[in-house]
This record gives C-alpha cells, structure tokens and sequence, in this order.
C-alpha cells in the first residue's frame, strides 16, 4: 500500500467517503488513490475555498469529518479562509495538502530562499493559528500515526480542524497493510466530576428567584441536545439561544423565548437583562452577543458559563458577577441534565416572561417595505419556512440575509447552519453542495444575499454538474445592506463601496447561462410552494428595497435590550422590570460600533 493508498482508505474507514477536492500536481497520487478505491468518490470544486466550506458542512449535517484534498502553494492557501470557518465554529474538518518532493524543498538548498520547489509553500505555518493541529509528514512511516492522531485531535475536546501536508514522496511510498495505531485521546468525565457539575447547578438556581438558561451550540456539538432540551421543557425555566444553537431543538417549546445579541430577538434580549441567574451552556457569548459593552450584558444577574474550553471560561475573570466557571464536556449533559432540580419560580418572574415571549416572540417589524409596499425579507423568511419539509437542510450566508434569517426562522427538525464566527460572504453555496452530496434525498436551501452569491458564483457549475437538489435563494437588496446601515447610522448615509461602486450582474442571464432553472420575486404573491419542491437545482431571485434594514439592531453605546428602532420609554421601562435600567441612569459607556 502506498501512502496515497492508505491515505483514501483511512479516510474510507472513517465515513469521509466523498472527497471534495480541486486537483493538482503535488496531489494526484492521492486523487488518484481516491479514484481507484471502490468505496470512495470525490467531487470537484472550482475553487479551494468553497471545498473547504462544503467541508465544513458535514459535522453540522451528518456528524462526518469533512475532508479536502489540494494541491501545494495556491490550493493549500486557497483553503485559508474555509478552515477558519471551522476553527472559530468548533468543526471538524481533515485538509490534506499535496507538497512538493522533499528532494526540492528549501531545506535540501542550504540557503534560506523564499521558494525551492514549484509551488512551494509553508502551510503547516500559516494555517497553525486557525488549526488544532497542523503538521507535515517529512516521512512515510510517520503517516500512519499522525493521521490517527489527527482525526482524534480534531473530533475530541473542542472540536476543530487538522491539516496535513504530505510530499509527493511520502505519498508513493510504501507504508505496509492498513492497520491502525491507537490514539487515546478521549477522557472520560468522572463521577465526582458529574456530581460535583450537577451540584453546582443546583446551588446555582436555588440562590435565585429569576433563572434563564443560554442554549449554545456547544450543546448540539457535544450530542447532548435531546437530553437537553427535554430537561429544559420539563423544568419549564426560560431558555433562548444563540445563532449556532438553534438548530438543536423544537422552537414550538413553551419556554423557548428567542435569539439574543446585537441582532436578537428584543424580547429574548430583555430577558437576559432582567435574569437573576443566567446559565449559558456551550456558548462563548461573542460581541455580536453581549455586545461591545460586555460588562453591561446580564447585568443584573449572576452568570454561570459551561464551556469545554477552559480559555474561554478565564475571559471572564475580570467579570465581576460571573462564576468561576465550569469547564467541562457539555456530553455530560447526556446524564446529568437528569439530575438538574430547579426550584419553584418566583410567580413575578414567571408572569413576567411569559408576557415578553408572547410580545415580542415572531413579531417582525420591516419599516421600509412597510413604507414603499416592497417585499419584507422577514416576511419572505417566514413564508419560505412553511414550504420546508421537516428534515429540510438550510444553509445561510452572511450580512443582513442572515440576521434576516436568524430572527424569523422558526425551526421545528430542520437543520439550519451558518459558519457564524469567521462569517464569510460566499460561504453559504459551497455549505449547500456539501450538505446536498451527502444527504442527495433531501431538500437543501442556500440563502444569500446579492453580495455573497458572487463570491463564490462559480460553483453554480458544481451545482449542475451533479444536479444537486439546492434552491438558491438570493435576497437581492442591490447592495451590502449590513454596511449601508452602518454607514447611515455613522456615516452620515455616505454608502462608499456598499452601494457607490458596488456592482452586480443580471443574475438570471448568468444562472440560465450555467443551465439553471431561474425565478425571480417582485411580491410576496411570488414566492410559491412550487418554487422549492421541484427536484434539482434552482435559484430564486428576491428583490429587496435596497434600504431595506435589519430591525431590530443594537447601536453603539447602548446594553443589548434597547435596540432600534427604539421603544417608547413607556414600553421600556415596563419591560425592565427586574433590570438595570440604562435610559433612566442615562448612562452611556464608549464601545466599538456594532456591525
């Protein structure tokens, strides 16, 4: 067996049985390697970039390790930005470089030369910030180890992706018979350690009266959502939710009260601010979720953070009323949530959310569309939301399209995924072919706004060429909608490279140009059942006010419940029941603008 041979066959093993590659010369052996073994396939990119988006959909879709392979220099850099989507997201991913023949690299010269071999490029160096762990294999008896100690790094702890960088000499030569070397990375969570968790929960609700809990995504990443989610309708405390969370249950749920941040749900956001005791499980409560003026999120609340990732527990220590932190696997969830007892509620408290969950839960303003009669993307999301089957696969980009999404999509079993940390635009088409190859029965939707589709426009070919069951949505708002409300908001409306400079194609003449089915949407009236349930690829075209804005939004200086459009002080001051309230105290710190 060579190495290339060992290499499919691994990833064979371990269920990556599609490969999404663009080909080149310092990896052909292993394309090769991968096309004569009958129990792989590969499907090709146009670009590096999206293969290692549609990756990066795998684990969120299948709970399978994406794997790409490239070629050396500009294949491997091309992944840069696809990899970071996963290391931000806590995805694992497996990228194996092709690299040049050693007998070329930079070492064998004897001088430090920026480039010996054609197409030469350090990768393992560049991409260690944003890898758990990256290594070449300068020989061929290493390759057997580290690819089992790659795939255990990655899929153990916080999660995350590992690359590779094998020589074309490493990847002829001889390894020997498939066989495995044990890796044990895996702890196990101890007794003391779970009873010791379970306790401190407990004594955690009971010194309160007003309880809230934070369902993060590193719930649903450690497989323990089913356990929590029943423990939380059980117990009937409040809970909301992040972006990457609210994949992982059922929003019919009676205490499941919305999304928070800058962009969140105004009344999950006013529950955050009048909680006493706020437990946020799996969530690393980024600036798009306490905002720029972190110290002024849950003020009024003592904050309880259980996260797999220690660093991200000793951020807060300069927090003073946060918890030290539990720093443990959320897979203890899995028993433990059993053993969670919350006391009664206090009867204000539960008067009291309820009350903000039926005010503010799924109602969506839109004060442009409502002023010029143009179709609300809010609107359109919920519209879109009733045509979806149940095990429907969303993929959503980035900007104004997802803030969109993410306030109005109601979730019942669909999957529905964005790369929410690194966010870049042009993720969400390639994350829909990943998704769509693996799961080809199932109904995929992709939505972008008009900026991000043409980012990676190109694999509207790969779209086609397999004849991918995707519905591309693209809410066309003519324009980078996020950064002109910014700039109206702080630049005086002057929208330099948003909409002044900014360009885009007739998207229908390209679509049909790759063969494409195309519809376009000028009224809500337009947007048919029929429009998603044909099979194959489609792209339906939304026309969007281009000042159409995201409402809510938090503005610069202000804590994450007083969002504009702004509420009277009459209805914000009834909401801050419990809370600190920062209109009356008139107090503005200095932060970062919100994006």
């Amino acid at each position: 067996m060579t190495g290339a041979e060992y290499i499919a066959e691994f990833l064979r093993r371990r269920g990556s049985t599609n490969i999404f590659l663009m080909t080149g010369g310092a990896c052909a052996f292993i394309v090769d390697a991968i096309g004569r073994n009958p129990g792989m396939k590969y499907t090709c990119f146009q670009h590096e970039q999206s293969a290692a988006m549609a990756a990066d959909s795998l684990w969120r879709t299948n709970k399978i390790v994406g794997a790409t392979v490239v070629t050396s220099g500009p294949g491997a850099t091309n992944l840069i930005t696809g990899i970071a989507c996963s290391f931000f997201d806590s995805i694992p991913t497996i990228h194996i470089t092709g690299q040049v023949n050693q007998n070329e690299e930079l070492n064998y010269k004897g001088a430090k030369v920026r480039q010996a071999g054609f197409q030469e490029t350090n990768i393992v160096e560049m991409v260690k910030p944003i890898t758990k762990y990256a290594v070449k294999i300068t020989d061929h008896l290493m390759l057997k180890e580290e690819l089992c100690k790659a795939y255990s790094i990655a899929t153990s702890g916080r999660m995350g992706p590992v690359l590779l960088d094998i020589p074309m000499d490493v990847q002829q030569a001889e390894v020997g018979d498939y066989s495995e070397v044990d890796i044990n990375s895996t702890q196990k969570i101890s007794v003391p350690e779970l009873k010791s968790f379970v306790n401190l929960v407990n004594e955690f609700f009971h010194s309160g009266k007003r309880p809230l809990v934070l369902f993060g995504a590193g719930v649903g990443l450690a497989g323990a959502e089913r356990e929590t989610e029943k423990w939380l309708i059980d117990s009937k405390i409040p809970f909301v939710t992040s972006w990457n969370g609210m994949t992982y249950f059922n929003h019919e749920s009676e205490n499941y009260c919305g999304i928070i941040g800058v962009y969140g749900n105004r009344g999950a956001n006013f529950l955050i601010q009048n909680c006493d005791r706020l437990l946020v499980l799996g969530s690393r409560l980024d600036n798009r979720q306490r905002s720029g003026n972190a110290t002024s999120f849950a003020e009024s609340a003592r904050v309880l953070v259980v996260d797999v990732d220690n660093e991200e527990l000793i951020k807060y220590r300069n927090n003073s009323n946060y918890e030290p932190g539990i720093n443990l696997d959320l897979i203890a969830l899995k028993t433990a949530a059993l053993e969670i007892h919350t006391p009664p509620q206090d009867e204000s408290w539960n008067i009291y959310w309820r009350e903000i969950k039926a005010k503010y839960f799924g109602k969506f303003p839109s004060s442009i569309p409502d002023k010029y009669g143009t179709i609300s993307p809010l609107e359109a999301v919920c519209t879109l939301n009733n045509y979806l089957n149940s095990d429907s696969i969303i993929a959503v980009d980035t900007g104004a399209c997802a803030c969109w999404v993410y306030l109005s999509f109601f979730r019942t079993k669909q999957i529905i995924f964005t790369a929410g940390g690194n966010s870049p635009m042009g993720y969400a088409l390639p994350a829909s072919i990943g998704a769509a190859i693996y799961n080809p029965d199932r109904q995929i939707i992709s939505i972008n706004g008009d900026g991000g589709t043409q980012v990676n426009l190109q694999e509207l070919q790969t779209m086609k060429f397999h004849n991918l069951n995707i519905k591309l949505v693209i809410f066309n708002n003519f324009g980078y909608g996020i950064i002109k409300q910014f700039q109206d908001s702080y630049s005086s409306g002057r929208h330099h490279a948003t909409g002044d400079g900014y360009s885009q194609p007739d998207f229908e003449k390209v679509v049909k140009a790759y063969g494409i089915e195309y519809h376009k949407v000028e009224k809500i009236e337009d947007l048919r059942e029929e429009l998603f349930s044909t099979q194959g690829p489609g792209v339906i075209e939304i026309y969007l006010h281009p000042d159409t804005m995201i409402e809510p939004k938090l503005e610069m200086g202000r804590s994450i419940e007083d969002q504009f459009p702004y509420l009277t002080d009459k209805e914000y001051n009834s909401a801050m029941k419990f809370g600190v309230n920062t209109r009356r105290g008139n107090r503005q710190k200095k932060a970062a603008p919100e994006v």
